[in-house]
């Protein structure tokens, strides 16, 4: 295992810890959430590896069982946030479960992502594009952008963020609305700066998903805020 497979895994253990860590101070370390978390670690891994293999190909070589292994491949974010979710609503359904877990997922996914892209620089995968801005990395024969970092940074902010917001949001899945919101903005301007092929009118297609994302988050936390019960204002009594 080379460092940066070990700090891709660290990445998802941190993921888990962090998920497990805040379930159990919300005191939601439940059995039936304990499922639906394996659930979701597991579609995770399968979204974020087909994710890598459908844009990249599928790598013939190495055996199927290996999607399960965090080390090799698999470094698709969106894939994983994507694999994780659905796997997540079917664990959900299957067990009954009806309050919303995004937030959980929120934390877990902001500081996973952190240490994993760290990961990814010692991998030498999710480069940037070549520069002569004064902050770079030498990688792949040329001087190019530390994407990997300024995605770890990014993705330590938005973890900050939810952490001072959490006693100010409206109600539950909120937490995760800012995470879509932020990961959205953030990944869409890293995107200018890593290597890749323009999709449509100059965008590549993560940052059309990136806008998707930051849609999604934006809206859900406006009707979040405007479904908000207000306090009942009582009119002083008139004194006559």
């Amino acid at each position: 295992m080379t460092l940066g497979e070990f700090i891709t895994a660290l990445g998802y253990l941190t993921g888990i810890a962090v998920y497990l860590y805040v379930a159990k101070r919300r005191k939601l370390l439940t059995e039936g959430m304990f499922f639906v978390a394996c659930w979701a670690i597991a579609g995770g891994l399968v979204g974020a590896k087909l994710g890598e293999f459908l844009a990249e190909g599928w790598p013939i070589s190495i055996s199927p069982l290996t999607i399960f292994d965090a080390t090799v491949g698999g470094r698709a974010l969106l894939g994983g946030l994507l694999g994780g979710w659905v796997a997540a609503e079917i664990a959900k359904r299957r067990m009954g479960i009806k309050r919303p877990t995004g937030d959980l997922f929120a934390y877990a996914l902001s500081a996973g992502e952190a240490v994993g892209r760290i990961g990814c620089y010692f991998n030498g995968c999710c480069y940037g594009k070549a520069t002569t801005f004064p902050i770079v990395i030498y990688q792949h024969g040329a001087w190019r952008h530390p994407t990997q970092l300024y995605s770890s940074a990014t993705a330590a902010i938005i973890f900050l963020i939810l952490l001072a917001m959490r006693k100010h949001v409206a109600k539950d899945g909120d937490l995760f609305r800012v995470y879509l919101l932020c990961f959205g903005i953030t990944r869409f301007l890293i995107e200018f700066l890593r290597e890749g092929k323009p999709a449509l009118w100059g965008l590549t297609a993560m940052q059309w998903l990136c806008i998707d994302l930051a849609f999604a988050g934006a809206v859900g936390l406006a009707l979040s805020i405007r479904n908000r019960p207000r306090p009942t204002v009582f009119a002083k009594d008139s004194i006559h």
